[in-house]
């Protein structure tokens, strides 16, 4: 009796603490929009043309311990440029990695993120000679690829447009019209990416924002997304595809047209959170940064409907954020520091994914054509495919390498690089294939023909086919590789074994000699008998 009555009052003691975090006015952490029920809709079954599948199982890691958290991949020439932690944006050619432009202040590491800045998307400018990069601290830039000048575009204190004109918190991905205007999503307005955690508990407030670059004024064109990130111009420039990462889905938004200025649901019940939307020829690519689905459902999805449970989680994660915030401020040290910036940032979250990661082709209709799964763990939390001849280039926010997998044989498009980058040129010479098409030199194995039966004991005859190869026009590769990289690519592919070949053939030779000497030493007896 005295065990219930202390679970009893114990449980009073807690409703009593909820319902002061959750309805007493004026504790922060304090939102633009108040909290309500959201619907998400269900994760599609893993059946299908989403059936899992090994394709993305095996991967290479390149620069591994060398770049962290590559965002962003963009082919230009024959490097690949990316944002990383620290606030730098790389250009990546073979083994080496050159510093481009950093737009945030020196800083210690990661954990101080907000000041070293993160750049997130980026895009070439309508001149092909500047980069458009988004830093989620410190808007919107230009850079000029030749000598590295870069001017600022858009300022993060600089206040958007629109019903609820406020400054954005969260710069993440880009897209340049050929008009040269640039659209741009605010992840959220009420917390920064440092806080990434946040923006799950609380209501949505990101946007889909227009910049106009004469007038220099930024106007909102979609409100209230659920953490709006990667997006991606149509082919005709005539509507626009905003991915919202926290309820899975993507959003269309009309430029043209008797649609134009309106915007509706593109595709929904994603397995997973998509971020970066990347071209291909016939549609593109939608990476699923983290799983969902029955096994792993989302956060958002389990407790959308309960706003009173998501403030609370909130406001808690912030009250104990709170003293390590401020002995930094008075006491600034590296062990409050990693501790506040723990607390509620994305990368803390991550381990707690499910091992599945995927990433779909969509075409321009919404339809999801092809879904590629990883589950063996050499990859985790993909943000980007960057796609070009037989290969896939995969960015992570979170680790610590560029993932490389071939592109699967169903799958092989021999095409140019998306319009949106330059095709590089290549500095190795492809590799001739034989008449199966596989990546291999190797001659086919020997074939053994064996002769007419005979009362002789002549030895059978083999003829070896001389190997015919067909050098097919492979497309070129956008990233030269160390030797050792290449040398462990070969070593995965399916290779055939001709000396065992040629061991078993000689096997059967033998066999074939013993048989017809036997018969002949047989035949010999009953004929003297």
């Amino acid at each position: 009796m005295s065990l219930c009555c202390k679970l009893l009052k114990n449980l009073v003691y807690f409703l009593a603490f909820f319902f002061i975090v959750t309805l007493l006015p004026g504790v922060p952490p304090h939102t633009t929009f108040p909290f309500s029920k959201v619907e998400v809709a269900k994760p599609l079954e893993l059946q299908g043309v989403l059936e899992l599948n090994g394709h993305l199982n095996g991967a290479e890691r390149l620069l591994e311990n060398r770049v962290h958290g590559p965002e962003h991949l963009l082919a230009i020439g024959d490097s690949i440029y990316t944002g990383i932690q620290g606030g730098e944006v790389v250009r990546i050619n073979g083994d080496h990695i050159t510093h481009v432009a950093k737009f945030g202040q020196p800083c210690e590491g990661a954990y101080e993120e907000s000041k070293c800045g993160r750049p997130l998307g980026m895009a070439l400018d309508t001149s092909k000679d500047h980069l458009i990069v988004s830093d989620a601290y410190y808007g919107i830039w230009q850079v000029n690829l030749a000598n590295g000048k870069k001017q600022l575009l858009v300022s993060m204190n600089q206040e958007v447009q629109g019903k609820t004109p406020r400054r954005p918190k969260i710069a993440n991905s880009v897209a340049v019209h050929s008009s040269g205007d640039i659209y741009w999503t605010d992840s959220c307005s009420d917390f920064g990416l440092d806080d990434g955690m946040f923006t799950v508990l609380a209501n949505p407030s990101g946007r889909l924002i227009h910049y106009n670059r004469k007038k220099n004024i930024s106007t909102t064109l979609i409100d209230e997304l659920y953490f709006a990130n990667g997006l991606l111009l149509s082919p005709n420039e005539d509507f626009i595809v905003v991915a919202e990462t926290v309820t899975s889905r993507l959003r269309k938004y009309y430029l043209t047209g008797e649609k134009k200025g309106t915007s509706e649901i593109f595709l929904e019940g994603l397995p997973g959170h998509p971020d970066n939307l990347s071209p291909t020829k016939d549609g593109f690519w939608v990476p699923l940064v983290a799983p969902s689905d029955r096994e792993n459902p989302s956060l958002l999805g389990s407790l959308g409907k309960v706003p009173l449970i998501r403030e609370f989680l909130l406001k808690i994660v912030h009250l104990i954020q709170t003293p390590f915030r401020l002995i930094s401020n008075a006491f600034p040290n590296v062990y409050t520091q990693k501790i506040y910036h723990a607390i509620g940032h994305f990368e803390t979250t991550s381990g707690l994914f499910g091992p599945r990661v995927t990433i779909l082709k969509v075409d321009w209709n919404g339809n999801i054509v092809a879904a590629l799964h990883g589950t063996d763990g050499s990859l985790s939390g993909i943000c980007h495919v960057l796609e070009f001849g037989d290969y896939y280039y995969l960015g992570s926010p979170f680790s610590k390498y560029m993932g490389r997998v071939k592109v699967p044989q169903h799958l092989v498009s021999r095409r140019e690089a998306p319009k949106d980058s330059a095709a590089p040129p290549t500095t190795t010479t492809a590799r001739p294939t034989t008449t199966t098409t596989k990546p291999t030199t190797t001659p086919p194995p020997p074939t053994t023909t064996p002769p007419p039966p005979s009362t002789t004991t002549a030895p059978p005859t083999t003829t070896t086919p001389k190997p015919t190869t067909t050098t097919l026009n492979q497309p070129q590769q956008p990233l030269n590789l160390p030797q050792r990289h290449r040398s462990q690519q070969l070593l995965r592919l399916p290779q055939r074994h001709p000396q065992r070949q040629l061991r078993r053939a000689k096997r059967q030779q033998r066999r074939f000699l013993f048989t017809k000497t036997f018969q002949v030493t047989q035949n010999h007896h009953q004929h003297q008998s």
